[in-house]
């Protein structure tokens, strides 16, 4: 609609595949809105096309519930998808990403770093979400630019690299892109999740 204002393309719509969303949603105790089912749908889509995704909205707009809703959409089409979560700032950066420690000069590994290299090792077609829930900070998502561009490599202090393979996504679930580089913004692709896409009644 931005580069050709005058022409209103259809949306090309899988109906076999919203319907499995909607009876997922369903399933998890939520109302089937077409707003929602909407989201999840883009969601989907998103994950085709990108390897880095940012699901942005205020706390209630529905993001965990979207996330929740196409992994379930995944189990009913017999995907078995794998989704583990974990809050970036929760931890320190090296807490996350690993560290040589000086006195021993041992390497001790981080938790995004053992986490991705054991979803890198499980050989399987199923798709597999690294969802890192918790408000960007440059201190740790510039670390991630490698991952998220072309390269889909982690490349730890330790000189270890870290494949990001094509099953393997990369979920940010956050509020806001306030303190984000455009570096990074520009890596991944966004679904915004409005607090009217909930159309809960």
């Amino acid at each position: 609609g931005d580069l050709f204002p005058a022409l209103n393309v259809p949306r090309k719509r899988d109906m076999d595949f919203e319907a499995i969303v909607k009876e997922s949603v369903q399933n998890l105790g939520l109302q089937a809105e077409d707003s929602f089912v909407l989201k999840v749908v883009q969601m989907e889509e998103l994950l085709a096309v990108r390897h880095s995704v940012f699901v942005i909205g205020g706390p209630g707009t529905g993001k965990t519930q979207v996330l929740k809703s196409l992994n379930m959409s995944y189990r009913t089409m017999k995907r078995k998808p794998m989704l583990l979560d974990m809050n970036p700032k929760a931890v320190t950066a090296n807490e996350l990403f690993g560290f040589i420690n000086p006195n021993t000069r041992e390497w001790k590994d981080g938790l995004f770093s053992t986490t991705m290299r054991d979803l890198a090792e499980v050989a399987n077609e199923s798709p597999k979400w690294i969802v890192l829930d918790g408000d960007i900070d440059p201190m740790w998502i510039e670390s991630l630019n490698t991952v998220m561009d072309d390269n889909k490599v982690l490349t730890l202090a330790s000189n270890e690299r870290i494949p990001l393979n094509n099953t393997m996504r990369l979920v940010f679930e956050i509020g806001h892109l306030k303190y984000a580089t455009p570096a990074t913004v520009s890596r991944a692709g966004i679904l915004f999740v409005n607090p009217q896409d909930l159309g809960w009644n």
